[in-house]
């Protein structure tokens, strides 16, 4: 049996039998599994109010080669997160966040990137009140951790400057970029956004990038939400619901099942 140790945030958790609890975290140095926690509703000594959705952990665990469930021995909290779980705007978007990178990572996928993004996201919905920017910064944040980073200066198709089209953008059901609206004609279909919502695309493209850079160099995930509160500033609320719009059909083709987190969160 294998021992180890690691960060992690509680994506899921569900009630087993009388005492234990299995949950699903996603982690630094492990990916994402799911674990039982024995005695975990009764012992406040190895999990001290530390197995709750959103808890941020440092969790020890033991792993048979042959089982795909762990056993979880101890979660310790590394930061209470206390305000979102305060005000129903803060729960639904963290509830968000978690679903959503729940739905964009398979069982034991290592990889640090969108581990860090969703403590970044956490970390900025428990600071302040969530806006839309911030969420639809992480999604396109999650979506470039994930190897599907998108393009908002050019047409996807034929590379002409999104800023010199004007009216009629299509936002494409494959997933990808933006689309002129000379192309858009020719694909199977998206919604259509204002040269507005595509200018404020654009700045949120650059927020990922200021997180997740090209060409090898580090990532730091907390400079994707730097700009948040400027941009929501800049964007109407016509403009936000086209760019959640937008956001949700780029999404649609790599997530696993629909976002019902978002689905119940209105106008953000």
């Amino acid at each position: 049996m294998r021992a180890g140790s690691t960060p992690a945030i509680v994506l899921r958790t569900r009630e087993f039998g009388e005492s234990d609890k299995i949950v699903t975290v996603l982690s630094r140095a492990e990916g994402k599994f799911t674990g039982i926690a024995k005695g975990a509703k009764r012992s406040r000594r190895r999990f001290p109010g530390s197995l709750e959705l959103f808890s941020h952990v440092h969790l020890a665990f033991k792993q048979k080669n042959d089982t795909a469930l762990c056993f979880l021995e101890r979660a310790v909290l590394i930061q209470p997160w206390t305000r979102l779980v305060t005000s129903v705007e803060r729960y639904a978007a963290a509830s968000h966040v978690i679903e959503l990178a729940d739905k964009m990572t398979a069982d034991r996928e290592v990889g640090d990137e969108i581990y860090a993004l969703v403590v970044a996201a956490l970390a900025r919905l428990d600071a302040r009140p969530p806006t839309s920017t911030t969420l639809r910064v992480f999604e396109l944040a999650a979506l470039a951790a994930s190897g599907y980073r998108q393009e908002f200066r050019r047409c996807t198709r034929c590379q002409a400057e999104i800023a010199d089209v004007g009216q009629g953008v299509r936002v494409p059901f494959s997933g990808t970029g933006l689309l002129c609206v000379r192309c858009s004609d020719r694909d199977h279909g998206g919604p259509t956004i204002s040269a507005d919502a595509a200018a404020i695309l654009l700045r949120l493209e650059q927020a990922v990038t200021r997180a997740l850079p090209d060409g090898g160099r580090d990532m730091d995930a907390t400079a994707a939400f730097a700009n948040d509160d400027a941009i929501d500033a800049d964007t109407p609320a016509r403009v936000a619901t086209e760019i959640r719009i937008a956001t949700t059909t780029l999404l649609q083709p790599h997530v696993r099942g629909r976002l019902r987190a978002l689905e119940s969160m209105g106008v953000l």
